[in-house]
């Protein structure tokens, strides 16, 4: 990859646009690894951030009720990508040399999967890239920023323990000894006539 930032992937950032409300939708996906989910464009002249590094999103268009609605069309039709429950992450304002500034709505959602076999119909290739690895790539420093400050606001937040319902998390508070001879005999022990738990009765060796 090219370390250099290239004259079309620098920003020109403009104030005056971020009041406007967004009409384009881009998704910052991200999976369990800490790994985001980057989008190789095609390196033609007159589309935004040619042969760059980009997240997956697009314009919205007359039939969207809203901006998710943007996005996740965007994602079936560039990549057969259905997401899970999009969440509104930041708004970004983002320019092409030459071009007018863009106002961008970004949702965050997580996917775990290979992007190797989503159908991809626009770009050369998808790939899931850490944050240390940006450095190295051709994109947008305002794209650079976003998943680092994304990056960086999970790692602040403590993992949760789901303990209750369907999710629960099992704790082993001990275990069972299974030993066995060559000869197929299997070692047990003999509980204590004033055990409190199953007197006088064979069991495998445990611990807790």
């Amino acid at each position: 990859m090219d370390a250099a930032e290239p004259a079309s992937c620098r920003p020109a950032l403009s104030p005056s646009v971020r009041d406007a409300e967004p009409q384009i939708a881009s998704a910052l996906i991200h999976n369990r690894d800490g790994q985001y989910l980057l989008h190789l464009r095609d390196d033609i002249p007159g589309i935004r951030e040619p042969g760059c590094w980009s997240l997956l999103g697009g314009a919205r268009e007359p039939g969207d009720r809203s901006l998710e609605d943007t996005v996740r069309r965007e994602l079936r039709e560039e990549a057969g990508l259905e997401l899970s429950a999009p969440e509104p992450f930041a708004v970004v304002t983002v320019s092409d040399d030459g071009s007018e500034p863009a106002s961008v709505q970004v949702y965050a959602s997580q996917w775990e999967g290979d992007p190797a076999r989503l159908p991809l119909t626009e770009g050369v290739m998808l790939h899931w890239f850490r944050p240390d690895d940006l450095d190295r790539l051709r994109m947008l420093p305002s794209t650079r920023d976003l998943v680092r400050t994304h990056a960086a606001d999970r790692a602040a937040v403590p993992s949760r323990t789901v303990r209750h319902g369907a999710g629960a998390v099992p704790h082993i508070v001990g275990g069972h000894l299974y030993l066995e001879d060559p000869a197929g005999r299997v070692l047990l022990g003999l509980r204590h006539h004033n055990s409190a738990f199953a007197p006088n009765t064979w069991h495998f060796l445990a611990v807790h």
